[in-house]
Protein backbone atom coordinates (compact mmCIF):
# COMPACT_ATOMS: atom_id res chain seq x y z
CA UNK A 1 0.00 0.00 0.00
CA UNK A 2 1.21 3.67 -1.21
CA UNK A 3 1.19 5.83 1.78
CA UNK A 4 -0.06 9.44 0.86
CA UNK A 5 0.50 12.51 2.34
CA UNK A 6 -1.68 14.53 1.22
CA UNK A 7 -4.90 12.39 1.33
CA UNK A 8 -3.84 11.93 5.07
CA UNK A 9 -3.35 15.45 6.47
CA UNK A 10 -6.58 15.69 4.28
CA UNK A 11 -8.12 13.32 6.69
CA UNK A 12 -6.79 14.56 9.69
CA UNK A 13 -7.61 18.22 9.19
CA UNK A 14 -10.88 16.98 7.95
CA UNK A 15 -11.12 14.97 11.63
CA UNK A 16 -9.92 17.83 13.36
CA UNK A 17 -12.35 19.92 11.88
CA UNK A 18 -15.06 17.79 12.94
CA UNK A 19 -14.01 17.86 16.32
CA UNK A 20 -13.58 21.30 16.99
CA UNK A 21 -10.29 21.17 17.79
CA UNK A 22 -7.44 23.13 16.17
CA UNK A 23 -3.89 22.95 15.24
CA UNK A 24 -2.71 26.35 17.59
CA UNK A 25 -0.64 25.61 20.95
CA UNK A 26 -1.15 28.42 22.95
CA UNK A 27 2.29 30.53 22.79
CA UNK A 28 4.43 31.73 25.48
CA UNK A 29 3.98 35.31 25.10
CA UNK A 30 -0.23 35.08 25.59
CA UNK A 31 -1.64 36.22 28.27
CA UNK A 32 -1.06 39.55 30.80
CA UNK A 33 2.65 40.57 31.84
CA UNK A 34 3.60 42.97 34.45
CA UNK A 35 6.77 45.01 34.95
CA UNK A 36 9.29 43.15 37.22
CA UNK A 37 10.33 46.75 38.69
CA UNK A 38 7.29 48.21 40.24
CA UNK A 39 8.94 51.36 40.42
CA UNK A 40 9.30 51.80 36.70
CA UNK A 41 8.25 54.93 34.62
CA UNK A 42 8.44 52.90 31.19
CA UNK A 43 5.95 50.26 30.38
CA UNK A 44 3.89 48.87 33.74
CA UNK A 45 2.01 46.05 32.05
CA UNK A 46 1.66 44.15 28.45
CA UNK A 47 -1.09 42.02 27.54
CA UNK A 48 -0.43 39.49 24.37
CA UNK A 49 -3.75 38.03 22.91
CA UNK A 50 -3.35 35.36 20.81
CA UNK A 51 -5.55 34.74 17.54
CA UNK A 52 -5.23 30.72 16.24
CA UNK A 53 -5.40 31.14 12.67
CA UNK A 54 -5.54 27.63 11.56
CA UNK A 55 -7.80 27.70 8.65
CA UNK A 56 -6.84 29.14 4.94
CA UNK A 57 -9.63 30.95 3.13
CA UNK A 58 -9.58 32.59 -0.06
CA UNK A 59 -5.60 31.86 0.00
CA UNK A 60 -5.65 34.01 3.42
CA UNK A 61 -5.25 33.22 6.84
CA UNK A 62 -8.11 32.55 8.86
CA UNK A 63 -9.67 34.61 11.07
CA UNK A 64 -8.24 37.20 8.70
CA UNK A 65 -6.01 40.19 11.05
CA UNK A 66 -2.89 40.06 12.73
CA UNK A 67 -2.08 36.45 14.50
CA UNK A 68 -1.37 38.29 18.02
CA UNK A 69 -2.26 41.63 19.89
CA UNK A 70 -0.17 43.64 22.30
CA UNK A 71 -1.86 46.17 24.50
CA UNK A 72 0.77 48.20 26.60
CA UNK A 73 -0.20 50.49 29.83
CA UNK A 74 2.79 53.04 30.51
CA UNK A 75 3.81 54.57 33.85
CA UNK A 76 1.50 57.83 34.49
CA UNK A 77 -0.05 58.92 37.78
CA UNK A 78 -2.73 58.75 39.22
CA UNK A 79 -3.14 55.69 37.32
CA UNK A 80 -1.41 54.04 34.07
CA UNK A 81 -1.50 55.36 30.48
CA UNK A 82 -3.41 52.65 28.10
CA UNK A 83 -1.76 52.97 25.26
CA UNK A 84 -3.87 50.70 23.43
CA UNK A 85 -4.37 47.47 21.36
CA UNK A 86 -2.16 46.74 18.22
CA UNK A 87 -1.77 43.99 16.06
CA UNK A 88 1.41 42.64 16.10
CA UNK A 89 3.10 39.78 13.91
CA UNK A 90 6.05 37.32 14.78
CA UNK A 91 9.33 38.17 12.78
CA UNK A 92 11.16 34.89 13.72
CA UNK A 93 10.54 32.21 15.99
CA UNK A 94 11.65 34.56 18.92
CA UNK A 95 10.12 37.89 18.30
CA UNK A 96 7.17 39.40 18.11
CA UNK A 97 7.11 43.09 16.48
CA UNK A 98 4.38 45.68 16.86
CA UNK A 99 4.56 49.58 16.20
CA UNK A 100 2.64 52.61 17.99
CA UNK A 101 2.25 55.33 16.04
CA UNK A 102 1.16 58.35 18.76
CA UNK A 103 1.09 61.09 16.18
CA UNK A 104 4.35 63.32 18.70
CA UNK A 105 6.11 59.49 18.39
CA UNK A 106 6.49 56.50 16.85
CA UNK A 107 7.39 53.28 19.02
CA UNK A 108 8.58 50.39 17.90
CA UNK A 109 7.92 47.17 19.97
CA UNK A 110 9.95 44.24 20.40
CA UNK A 111 8.84 41.34 22.54
CA UNK A 112 10.56 38.00 23.08
CA UNK A 113 10.91 35.15 26.09
CA UNK A 114 13.70 36.34 28.19
CA UNK A 115 17.00 34.72 28.61
CA UNK A 116 17.51 36.98 31.85
CA UNK A 117 14.21 36.33 33.93
CA UNK A 118 12.60 32.55 34.20
CA UNK A 119 9.64 32.38 32.42
CA UNK A 120 9.71 36.23 32.29
CA UNK A 121 8.88 38.64 28.97
CA UNK A 122 11.52 40.82 26.93
CA UNK A 123 10.20 43.76 25.97
CA UNK A 124 13.11 46.37 23.58
CA UNK A 125 11.53 49.70 22.50
CA UNK A 126 13.02 52.07 20.25
CA UNK A 127 11.29 55.61 20.37
CA UNK A 128 11.30 57.69 17.03
CA UNK A 129 9.80 61.50 18.36
CA UNK A 130 8.67 63.46 15.07
CA UNK A 131 9.73 66.45 16.80
CA UNK A 132 14.01 66.22 15.52
CA UNK A 133 14.84 68.40 18.70
CA UNK A 134 13.74 65.53 20.95
CA UNK A 135 15.97 62.97 21.21
CA UNK A 136 15.07 59.46 20.25
CA UNK A 137 15.81 56.33 22.46
CA UNK A 138 15.80 53.11 23.02
CA UNK A 139 14.53 51.11 26.68
CA UNK A 140 14.38 47.26 27.45
CA UNK A 141 12.55 45.73 30.95
CA UNK A 142 11.54 42.03 32.06
CA UNK A 143 8.21 41.33 32.67
CA UNK A 144 6.17 38.21 34.45
CA UNK A 145 2.76 36.83 34.36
Amino acid sequence: MIFNRKLFAFAVLSVMAILGTSLCAVPFEEGAWKNIDPNTRGITRVDIRFVCQDQIRNGQPYPPGPPFYVHLYGSCSPQDCDWGEVGAVEISNDFLYATYDQGFAKRYVYLRKSQRVQDGLWLYMYTDFTDPSRQDYTMQQWFKK
